[in-house]
């Protein structure tokens, strides 16, 4: 019964403080919403042509170390795309599978703004999506 206590003690305060075993985030922002460079800038131009939003100023697909897929989309809208999101999102996915980029597993999209601000945070992956 000694050693309950302690243990017990000690479980409500890591679950008070908020603490994590998880070291990363699986779908958090990425660490800087920073301008879109060259190469996001030209995606982001081929997914205009082809005829995508002409607000999109850049757009970058990664995967995390995890095999993640992150979609980072850099817009000149300031309020985000509101009941237009669910269009957005399949136009601009259906471009991206048209360049090769697999969307099987799931894809966390974030959406900034000009000033940086994420306007939107889409998360597709198996354990979101069910």
């Amino acid at each position: 019964m000694k050693r309950i206590l302690p243990a017990f003690l000690l479980t409500i305060a890591v679950l008070l403080s908020g603490c994590s075993t998880e070291t990363t985030p699986k779908s958090g922002p990425p660490t800087t919403s920073a301008s879109p460079s060259g190469s996001d800038r030209d995606l982001a131009a081929r997914y205009r042509r082809a005829g995508g939003d002409p607000d999109v100023s850049g757009i970058k697909h990664t995967k995390n170390r995890d095999g993640l897929l992150t979609l980072t989309v850099w817009t000149r809208k300031k309020s985000g795309y509101g009941s237009g999101f669910d269009k957005f999102d399949e136009t601009l996915t259906s471009f991206l599978t048209g360049t090769g980029v697999s969307l099987l597993q799931g894809y966390v999209l974030n959406v900034y703004g000009p000033d940086g601000t994420r306007l939107h945070h889409y998360d597709t992956t198996r354990e979101n999506s069910s």
